[in-house]
């Protein structure tokens, strides 16, 4: 089920049935490329997905469809990597000066792509604190990372930060909209064998949940309407 992450309501978007055997990744490739194909009348902005789909191929998928990824770390995937000097890439995709201290993020190029990091012991960027600074240079050293080295690693927003954690928390639209749907709405109440009566089923129930976000939204209204129609005393 993809989900309107911005939206007040949780309200579902595309609801898709796949085989129980296949992975949560490969259903979410199926699903984003018929999608994208499918609804055109708006922008998709950002993904947010579970870790799951912690994999090099979606994002370079979504950074094909123009999407940018918020996808959480597979802990069992990570690990520190070597670069071609004296720095290191933190499981986190953080560099790691030669001090063995993370360095500090310094904001992104769109223009070219890439992630700007600067030494963490630097103060106002002037004056170098560190007993054994790497770098000569006034305002210390610098450090890029650019989406092409490592689409993974490298998605654009720094994991771990203020802009991250307020993106990525909105993910729990779609468990809230899954909840109306089995719950409130008995989706799993349905005793059918035929694929074609559980799309009924399902999107008959996605259609109500978008009625349930249009009265609320209009609710003084149409009880005024309402109201004009009928007596007060009927």
């Amino acid at each position: 089920m993809l989900t309107a992450a911005n939206s007040k309501h949780d309200l579902p978007l595309y609801p898709r049935l796949q085989p129980a055997s296949r992975h949560d990744a490969v259903s979410f490739v199926v699903s984003s490329v018929e999608f994208a194909q499918r609804f055109t009348l708006s922008m998709v902005d950002k993904m947010l997905l579970d870790a799951a789909h912690d994999a090099g191929a979606i994002y370079d998928l979504l950074k094909h469809q123009g999407v940018k990824p918020f996808i959480d770390l597979n802990k069992r995937a990570t690990k520190y990597l070597e670069t071609d000097n004296d720095m290191k890439i933190s499981p986190t995709g953080i560099p790691i000066c030669p001090a063995g201290k993370e360095m500090k993020t310094y904001g992104y190029d769109n223009t070219r792509d890439r992630q700007k990091w600067i030494c963490p012991m630097m103060k106002d960027r002037t004056t170098n604190t560190c007993p054994t600074p790497c770098s000569v240079a006034k305002y210390g050293r610098t450090y890029h990372t650019c989406s092409k080295d490592n689409s993974r690693l490298f998605s654009g927003v720094v994991r771990g930060t203020e802009e991250w954690k307020l993106v990525y928390k909105r993910r729990t639209t779609v468990e809230r909209s899954n909840k109306r749907e089995k719950i409130d709405y008995k989706l799993e109440a349905g005793r059918h064998r035929s694929t074609k009566m559980w799309y009924v089923r399902i999107y008959g129930i996605t259609m109500c949940q978008h009625i349930d976000a249009w009265y609320s939204e209009n609710r003084q209204t149409l009880e005024a309407m309402r109201d004009d129609i009928l007596p007060q005393n009927a």
